[in-house]
């Protein structure tokens, strides 16, 4: 049970003390029977009186202390309590003889520390990391001190690193933050992490589920590389990324964790790491168990050249882990960044205290942008010592984790520095083997339906969705990898990642063409199905998509990218002649996609050599502006274009055609004809070729018999108004003959002012 307040017992030694039923119990020997610690604190907060002969102690209010004087014959035990209803929980104290580890978590979740002050029962482990004692003991992190930390064969500092520079530059007793380290002018190094989760014999503490275990990853990147829209945003970008192993040592398929039950090592004894780790100079070793009652902690500093060794690792207490922790207020994850900062070389902030700030990179913690700090920060974000504020924001201080937001500039340099000189073999370029479709030139082409993929082990392009895209993660995609796809008819394209091992993110880039930033996109997708992606878009026939399929916050995992597509089976509005759109001279777009075919060919005065059929066609209606030449064309449409135009009425046969093309304008259509005034034509559009359907623009011209009378009626409808001054307006600055009514070659003010003084009717 959980004791409220604070029970202090103090009993007469020496006397046996058992767990019973999870509740630490003590026997009073020549007294009948026993009484459990929790029994008292419930009697201490039930106001409920002594019964003859009792062995308790009862209070009546809270707070209060009361001592009383147990007597039974032979008993003569004097036992205080004192109930004071504090904000943390407190141990059940016990004096006598301490025994066993100083640290040990109990099957039934129970925590017992026993130490100088002596044997201390907690309730569970949530209890323990809360009470006044473990912040009064310093256990935000075991890093041990500096004369008991491990430390391997010095390097030569002549040796130079990966980008140059010495080992000197990030020893453990100093600090070169050269643009060396810039993480600006260097690659990004990638680390393949390997997490041991450690339960108890009986499985009944310790589990992490791998979703959780991913979680810490990607918090890790959140923190490590300041990505927008996180935790970790107000940080500076180190350009360091973790992820899970994805090939064991001996290069066997993984998920880059391991489980083991064993309660010897889950309470960390015995030297687990001899049996459990992998290549520690070729993996991160993350552990997760008791931490020996610490959040967490690392044998020694990256710089102390234990890089291989096997005891090199980071311990997080299984409770501070991922974004499952259930210890507040450590549950953010932010416990695993702190020892990796350690296990990368860096101190805490509140090292050598209120250091001498004139030789900051040799003293203190070794880093000149952290304010020195007097003491450890536990609570609040804002402090003040040293005569400055302190760095109760940075990482490597003892903050709770809802302060946590930053490493420094020269806390990243320092730690790229450690991984150029102490762990040179940890970063890989190509950890694993990398999808087939890692970058966009080996773009997968997708089919309808699940497919299969994985960004397991890929590499971020570095091309971005635009800002119309960006979530509250920001704009980019990372780990990403690549699909085509042709759209085979006009219709509704849907994409979805749902149920994706990590937080994925879906671009549809436009074009047969690997894109870059910037580049047009048809759609994109993020958080429609909890942390991945569903899209719905309109495609057109034959067009070619790119589908880039990442994530916005450095994740990477399996998942499945359902593809469906529906066609648009609805015929356009003009499919039958009945339906024709009305138009006027000028241009008009159109599509024949899903149209009918009317059912007669035309007239053998307009057939080609394809004949005179017209297969899926549309139907427009058009009155003649003037009494002149009317011009028909269909140049440029996307598919093999043909017209025919019939006077009057609609027809059942291609007699009374008055006007066709066909090929005029490559497999497109171009035609002239005199029309008079008022006179209705129908424009049949379609294809000479069996199913070849397509977008299209329509474009009609009327000039007058014998020159135009009224060069400003630019459209031709014997009025000068504001249709033609759009017309104007819209081709300013060109040489478009049908609005350059002084015929100088250029649409300028000459042409304007032209129009406005010709204003109203021809």
């Amino acid at each position: 049970m959980a004791v409220p307040g604070s029970i202090w017992g103090v009993l007469a030694s020496p006397w046996p003390f058992r767990l019973h039923n999870g509740e630490p119990e003590v026997d009073l020997g020549v007294c009948p029977g026993s009484v459990s610690i929790g029994q008292l604190a419930r009697m201490a907060f039930s106001g409920g009186a002594p019964r003859p002969n009792s062995r308790t102690s009862v209070w009546s209010q809270p707070k209060m202390r009361i001592n009383h004087l147990l007597t039974t014959g032979i008993c003569a035990l004097a036992v205080t309590a004192v109930a004071m209803a504090q904000g943390r929980p407190a141990a059940t104290t016990l004096e006598g003889p301490t025994r066993g580890p100083a640290f040990w978590i109990h099957d039934d979740g129970t925590v017992e520390v026993n130490g100088p002050d002596g044997r201390l029962i907690f309730h569970d482990i949530h209890d323990y990391v809360g009470s006044d004692w473990f912040m009064k003991n310093g256990k935000r992190c075991g890093l041990p001190p500096e004369n008991e930390r491990l430390i391997g064969e010095p390097i030569d500092p002549a040796q130079d690193g990966v980008a140059g520079g010495s080992s000197n530059d990030c020893s453990c007793s100093r600090t070169s933050p050269s643009a060396t380290y810039d993480p600006a002018n260097g690659e990004i190094y990638r680390i393949p992490v390997v997490v041991h989760v450690i339960q108890n014999s009986s499985g009944t503490q310790g589990f992490i589920s791998e979703a959780c275990v991913q979680s810490q990853i990607d918090i890790l990147n959140e923190d490590f590389n300041a990505i927008p829209g996180t935790n970790g945003a107000p940080g500076n970008d180190a350009r360091i990324e973790f992820f899970l192993a994805t090939e064991d040592p001996s290069g066997n398929p993984t998920n880059g964790i391991t489980y083991s039950q064993n309660s010897t090592w889950f309470n960390d004894n015995g030297n687990y790491y001899n049996s459990l780790a992998w290549n520690t100079s070729r993996y991160l070793n993350i552990y997760t168990n008791s931490a020996s009652g610490a959040l967490g902690y690392v044998p020694a500093l990256g710089c102390a050249n234990i890089d291989g060794q096997a005891q090199d690792r980071v311990v997080v207490l299984y409770s501070a882990f991922g974004d499952c922790a259930t210890s507040s207020p450590y549950t953010l994850g932010r416990t695993c960044t702190h020892e990796v900062g350690h296990y990368l070389g860096l101190e805490h902030t509140f090292s050598g205290g209120c250091a001498n700030a004139s030789n900051c990179y040799q003293n203190g913690d070794l880093i000149c942008d952290t304010n020195p700090e007097a003491q450890p920060n536990y609570t609040g974000c804002t402090q003040t010592s040293c005569g400055t504020p302190d760095p109760a924001r940075n990482y490597m201080d003892y903050s709770q984790d809802s302060c946590m937001n930053n490493f420094t500039e020269e806390q990243n340099k320092r730690m790229r520095c450690i991984l150029d000189h102490y762990r040179v073999q940890l970063p890989c370029d190509d950890c694993g083997t990398a999808p087939d479709n890692d970058d966009c030139s080996g773009a997968i082409a997708l089919v309808s339906g699940p497919n299969d993929a994985s960004s397991t082990g890929a590499t971020t392009s570095g091309v971005n969705a635009p800002i119309s895209c960006s979530s509250v993660n920001g704009p980019q995609v990372e780990n990403d990898v690549w699909f085509s796809w042709t759209a085979p008819d006009n219709g509704f394209l849907t994409l979805g990642t749902c149920g994706a091992a990590f937080d994925s993110r879906i671009v549809v880039w436009n074009g047969g063409s690997c894109p870059s930033t910037g580049s047009p996109i048809v759609a994109c997708g993020d958080n429609e199905c909890g942390d991945d992606a569903v899209l719905t878009t309109l495609v057109l026939g034959g067009q070619q998509l790119i589908i880039q399929v990442g994530s916005p916050s450095g994740q990477s995992g399996n998942f499945t990218l359902d593809l469906q597509f529906d066609d648009i089976t609805n015929p356009p509005s003009n499919d039958d002649c009945a339906d024709a759109t009305e138009v006027g001279v000028g241009q008009t777009t159109f599509t024949t996609v899903d149209a009918t075919s009317s059912g007669f060919d035309d007239a053998l005065s307009c057939s080609t050599s394809t004949g005179g059929q017209v297969f899926a066609d549309v139907w427009f209606r058009f009155t003649a502006p003037c009494t002149g030449f009317m011009t028909i064309e269909t140049c440029g449409s996307a598919f093999n274009s043909r017209f025919s135009a019939y006077n009057g009425s609609c027809p059942t046969n291609g007699s009374g055609v008055v006007l066709c093309g066909d090929d005029g304008c490559g497999d497109d259509a171009t035609g002239q004809t005199l029309v008079f005034e008022g006179q209705v034509l129908y424009i049949r559009v379609g294809s000479p070729v069996e199913d070849d359907e397509g977008n299209g623009v329509l474009d009609i011209s009327c000039e007058p018999i014998g020159g135009n009378d009224c060069p400003e009626d630019i459209n031709g409808d014997d009025v000068v108004n504001g249709a033609d001054l759009g017309l104007l307006l819209g081709a300013w600055g060109t040489s478009d003959a049908d609005a350059d009514v002084n015929d100088d070659g250029i649409i300028n003010g000459a042409d304007l002012g032209l129009v406005l003084g010709a204003w109203g009717p021809c």
